[in-house]
């Protein structure tokens, strides 16, 4: 099997940063993968002494022990999660044709790279496959649904894995979008995996948000691709404790844990299965106050304009 180069990013959280890496090093493969860091120097003076202790912990030899290769980048300004991720994928899909995504606040199950790598394979020539996710959110798979892994048309920017031609899809300035938002048809087409993607687009467009995974879920749509998930999660997200930029306190929305028996996932070609795309729905279900909230909103930003 071909073994994907492993990207991690990182920045201001030293227990995170140690609990990804420790988990990464307990991986099946783990000593015969290439682990590439990239660590984002700090955006404010409070945030500089945190930066410094997460870069002494990836400097540790220890890391050099447990992986084939560890090259570690560190940046001399603050990028930014977005610009950090587009930036450090787009170096190492172009050398290896596929990469392995894993960020500071993920622990991830010791089957992680044995998933991801045999899915990469498994997918590889099927172009509605747009990523490989190790996250699975916490909603019910039916009794009887068999399979160890489902279709949807929504991944997750929790520890993922795609590939380069699928990567290159992404116009990361958006510049149909002004075509795209007067479209309600295709609005509601790219709602149906959640109704706050649409809203998240336009953010990132208009300069008050900076995603690449809502950019990523953008182009994966345009292109009809789905992303392949686990039945049971690969990947818990540590971050839900105020650490971190993105992720707020106490968000129980999200919140999984990897158990402890896992069994090898069995890779087949798949068809979504609307019971659990249902259910999907109902995680990203925007409350119909906020829906009205938004749209005054709307309405006194075009006044002013």
């Amino acid at each position: 099997m071909k073994l994907s180069p492993i990207v991690l990013f990182v920045y201001n959280r030293p227990e995170h940063t140690k609990i990804a890496l420790q988990s990464l090093s307990e991986c099946k493969y783990a000593d015969q993968s290439v682990l590439y860091i990239f660590a984002d120097q700090a955006k404010n003076e409070k945030a500089k002494e945190n930066v410094g202790k997460v870069r002494q912990i990836i400097r540790e030899d220890i890391w050099r022990d447990k992986f084939k290769e560890v090259i570690i980048t560190e940046a001399a300004e603050n990028k930014g999660l977005a610009d950090s991720v587009i930036s450090g994928v787009t170096h190492v899909i172009n050398k290896y044709g596929r990469v392995v995504v894993v960020e500071d606040d993920n622990r991830v199950a010791p089957d992680f790279l044995d998933y991801m790598n045999r899915g990469l394979e498994f997918y590889e020539n099927n172009r509605r496959i747009g990523h490989i996710g190790g996250y699975k959110l916490p909603i019910r798979i039916p009794s009887d649904y068999k399979k160890d892994v489902f279709l949807m048309g929504r991944g997750s920017s929790y520890a993922w894995a795609t590939w380069k031609d699928r990567w290159d899809l992404v116009d990361w300035d958006v510049k149909d979008f002004k075509d795209f938002e007067k479209d309600k048809k295709a609005i509601a087409s790219f709602n149906e995996y959640g109704e706050d993607r649409f809203e998240m687009l336009k953010n990132q467009v208009e300069g008050n948000m900076n995603s690449w995974a809502i950019r990523f879920s953008y182009a994966m749509w345009k292109h009809n691709m789905f992303a392949v998930l686990p039945c049971k999660t690969r990947v818990e997200n540590i971050g839900f404790d105020g650490s971190g930029v993105h992720n707020p306190a106490q968000d129980t929305r999200f919140a999984v844990s990897v158990e402890s028996d896992l069994a090898p996932v069995r890779f087949e070609d798949l068809s979504e299965d609307a019971r659990i795309k249902r259910e999907w729905q109902k995680i990203f279900k925007i409350p119909f106050s906020l829906k009205i909230k938004r749209k005054i909103k709307h309405l006194l930003r075009e006044r002013k304009l």
